[in-house]
């Protein structure tokens, strides 16, 4: 049986095409390699959103080289499209410039400037301001209850005579605390970022000073010791022989400030079934990045042991992952990526689920999820919209308190704000801390924390 007839394609023709065909599958592969490289090689960690990224980074800036602190451009409302090719080469001229003024116009708003009285928790809130190394107490409408403050110079001045032990701020990120804790006595452990940790009194007088490399977060134990994040410079050959990798560790104090042990969170790593999160990281510098560090007190364990007492839950900011680390076996049990990006604060809730800030979520906007561990269904969100914007490229947290509300702190726009189950805004606050020419710099609110509802501590006193 004849085959139907089909024309013949010349000799000649074929060679022709074989470069052709040569040259699309090298065009693909180099695609692919390059989409490879810029999705899950070393420049995971570069911003993944970069144009709106780089768009916001102006507003992270100092507001000059007298005002240290953490500042941003005051956004009074957020979202919009990407910037195009014509904004991003202005954005680029703006960061070229000694002195980056503000992007949005100033707002007027200070404060507490929405307060639904009768939905609203009635509870005191703790928050540490970017303007300064202290921490303020404040009820809902936003008056101040008690203030503490402290500096890194004070701490280096009475411990001057081991001018060794307290590193020199060469980059000024002591200006303000990074986090603190209330303690129950009105005492406060605060972190200036990267050179220590000092516990102060109500009055805002030393207790004591731990001197290491304290960075983010931390967290008590039942019998008053304190766990805290620290890190530390090294060569790590496996991710590059000449330059140094900053590597992170979960720090155990006495309740005195002593150093008991320490943690290697990539060892952590390393030694697990999750190794493989590791072949997403840098190549060097700050390759980890760990923001969060929760002491599990072992409620859930009936859900599943990797939530024993004792171990951690972790964020690791540069890998995208929430994970659990035994202290024991020092090791990571569990980990979760991929439903949210350089996020921060997962805190386990009352119900087992967890509640987490997602900075850089998808589209480039913040938004809060609410998330059954185990099984990653999202069980609720306030997510970022034109009418309800949400966006902080750093810290971020958020508190889901007795009534069922969640208090959100939106770190770099200055604003916290308490929402309902349904998404309504019952309560704003806005940092009064403003500097720049037109004001157009707010002080971030790095984090705030409602006390217990309706609860006024015995020690507290009237403002001084």
């Amino acid at each position: 049986m004849s085959r139907p007839w089909q024309p013949r394609t010349p000799p000649t023709s074929r060679r022709r095409r074989l470069p052709i065909v040569l040259l699309c599958l090298l065009s693909l592969g180099l695609g692919l390699a390059a989409g490879h490289y810029l999705l899950r090689g070393p420049a995971l960690n570069q911003p993944r959103q970069l144009a709106h990224r780089l768009s916001n980074r102006i507003g992270l800036t100092h507001a000059d080289a007298a005002t240290p602190g953490h500042w941003g451009v005051m956004r009074p409302g957020m979202g919009g499209p990407a910037p195009d090719a014509d904004q991003l080469a202005e954005i680029k001229r703006l960061q070229s410039l000694g002195y980056v003024g503000g992007s949005q116009p100033p707002s007027k708003e200070s404060g507490t400037t929405i307060n639904l009285r009768g939905s609203v928790s009635p509870s005191l809130r703790f928050y540490v301001s970017g303007d300064a190394p202290g921490a303020e107490l404040i009820d809902t409408d936003g008056r101040t209850r008690h203030r503490w403050r402290f500096t890194y110079a004070q701490c280096r001045a009475l411990h001057k005579d081991q001018p060794d032990l307290f590193l020199p701020d060469r980059d000024g990120v002591t200006a303000c605390w990074r986090r603190a804790r209330l303690l129950p006595d009105g005492s406060v452990l605060a972190i200036f970022e990267g050179h220590g940790l000092v516990h102060i009194d109500r009055e805002s007088e030393l207790l004591w000073a731990y001197p290491g490399a304290c960075h983010h977060d931390l967290d008590l134990a039942p019998d008053g010791s304190i766990y805290v994040l620290t890190r530390e410079a090294r060569i790590v050959p496996q991710f590059n022989p000449q330059r140094p990798v900053l590597l992170d560790f979960i720090t155990h104090l006495d309740a005195d400030g002593r150093e008991l042990e320490s943690i290697d969170l990539l060892a952590a790593f390393e030694n697990s079934i999750y190794a493989s999160f590791l072949d997403y990281a840098r190549e060097a510098g700050d390759i980890m990045h760990t923001n969060t560090l929760e002491l599990l007190d072992g409620r859930f364990v009936d859900k599943s042991p990797v939530f024993a007492a004792g171990n951690f839950l972790i964020s690791v900011r540069e890998l995208d992952v929430v994970a659990i680390v035994d202290p024991n076996q020092q090791k990571v049990v569990w980990a979760l990526s991929g439903m949210w990006s350089a996020q921060h604060q997962p805190t386990l809730l009352d119900n087992g689920n967890l509640l987490i800030f997602d900075n850089q979520g998808y589209g480039g906007q913040s938004k809060v999820l609410e998330i059954e561990p185990l099984s990653q269904r999202i069980v609720w969100e306030f997510t970022s919209s034109e009418t309800r914007p949400l966006y902080s490229e750093t810290c971020g947290t958020a508190q889901r308190l007795a009534n069922g509300n969640t208090l959100i702190t939106e770190s770099d726009n200055g604003r916290a704000l308490e929402v309902t189950t349904d998404g309504s805004i019952i309560w704003e606050y806005r940092n009064p801390q403003r500097t720049g020419p037109h004001q157009e710099y707010i002080a971030a609110i790095m984090e705030m924390v409602a006390l217990p509802a309706g609860v006024t501590p015995d020690w507290m006193t009237s403002e001084r």
